[in-house]
């Protein structure tokens, strides 16, 4: 709070010292009389009680919305002395008001003022509202305060659901439950095969009509319904493209804790955050909560897959990196991960390309385009596929393209 002289004190108290200094040079009685009136006004404001920030609440409704909603914010201000009160709301980036953010009210003691402002939010992520810039003046000339009243209210914006008829899926599962059809026959509900009853084996699930046809008791095996495990490597090193990024892993994060798979989150960037693996409703909304909140931080400090506890990817798992592909620190760690074994596919976020008008951005576009291809083609001889889709696709369009890729680089053929 910085709590100063109000421009109209000073300007009484600099009028009135200008004209007595000018009538006691020139004896000019009328202008000391003239000063007289001024300097009584600025000594009273001078003397009154200086000003002091209002009361400020804010509040926000709902505190959930998807990508490109609008949601509801309330102010309400009051204060315990008559004074002339400018509130202005600061927003945060990516979200735009349906109005002005700028309000000016006479405050009345014990009175509460409200207004109420329509906010949108235009990209998914986690947003904090609530700091307002305040300028009071007393209604005498006198003392003006300006200062920032923090009232920190936290809303979310999630991606909005992207329906994906299938999923990119590790060869390897897990003993748990889930929906994937294991290779080994067992209890499931997926039919598998026919087969002679083995010696000593007591089935129930006996196929009367094959063993009648064969003289033999005859059973039908099933594929039992296993889970897998994902890692979804999330890319913060790039500011243009987190949005994307975001957006597509709390999308791919839901896909498969639908269909019961363990999903781990590592945020890898400037700052690194992870998750454990988990399945469940609960352990979605902690990975949905890691994602919003996950920010761009610029840092030169050398990272690598060494910083990634080993438990968090565990053996068998399928590793799902989303990124521009602009840092060579998340591309090491790419590679370092696929040197261990791991199945790893890459969903590649298109970057922006310099600026094309002039003769220097296309030839830097040239470059980096070039530079690009080649490190497909070191991922592909890697057996790591990757996926390009712009920051405007969804999910789904990933997982499509990521699934022909896929396919292709078992069969080896070109794309």
């Amino acid at each position: 709070m910085n709590r100063r002289l109000a421009g109209a004190t000073v300007a009484l108290a600099t009028t009135s010292g200008l004209a007595l200094l000018a009538g006691v040079v020139s004896g000019d009685s009328a202008l000391v009389a003239l000063a007289a009136p001024l300097a009584l006004a600025a000594v009273i404001g001078l003397s009154g009680t200086p000003t002091t920030l209002p009361e400020v609440y804010v509040s926000v409704a709902p505190p959930v919305v998807s990508s490109g909603s609008a949601f509801t914010v309330e102010i309400m201000a009051t204060s315990q002395t008559p004074q002339l009160c400018t509130l202005e709301l600061l927003l945060p980036e990516d979200t735009e008001a349906d109005g002005p953010c700028l309000w000016q009210v006479m405050l009345r003691p014990g009175v509460t003022e409200k207004w109420s402002l329509r906010i949108t939010a235009l990209r998914s992520g986690r947003f904090s509202l609530g700091e307002i810039e305040a300028r009071t003046e007393s209604i005498a000339p006198g003392w003006r305060c300006v200062g920032r009243v923090s009232r920190p209210t936290k809303v979310e914006a999630w991606p909005d659901p992207v329906k994906m008829k299938e999923l990119v899926r590790s060869d390897r599962v897990r003993a748990q439950s889930g929906d994937r059809a294991g290779k080994i026959p067992a209890e499931g509900i997926e039919f598998a095969e026919v087969r002679e009853q083995a010696a000593g084996a007591m089935e129930r699930r006996i196929n009367w009509r094959a063993s009648a046809r064969r003289g033999t008791t005859c059973v039908n095996l099933h594929h039992p319904e296993r889970n897998t495990d994902v890692m979804l490597l999330s890319d913060t090193f790039s500011r243009a493209s987190l949005p994307a990024v975001v957006r597509i892993s709390v999308n791919l994060a839901e896909a498969y804790l639908t269909r019961h798979d363990r999903v781990g989150l590592v945020c890898f960037g400037g700052v690194i955050d992870w998750v454990e693996p988990g399945s469940g409703p609960v352990h979605a909304d902690r990975i949905r909560s890691a994602l919003l909140s996950s920010e761009w931080f610029f840092s030169y400090a050398e990272k690598g897959a060494d910083l990634i506890p080993r438990r968090f990817i565990p053996p068998g798992c399928l590793v799902i990196a989303l990124s521009p592909l602009t840092d060579d620190r998340f591309v090491g760690t790419v590679a370092a991960l696929r040197e261990r074994g791991l199945d790893v596919a890459i969903v590649e976020i298109s970057p922006q390309w310099p600026d094309s008008k002039s003769a220097a951005g296309t030839l830097a576009t040239r470059i980096l385009r070039i530079e690009r291809e080649e490190l497909r083609h070191r991922f592909w001889g890697m057996g790591v596929p990757i996926a390009t889709v712009e920051a405007t696709d969804g999910a789904d369009v990933a997982l499509a393209r990521l699934l022909g890729v896929r396919r292709a680089l078992r069969q080896r053929t070109p794309v």
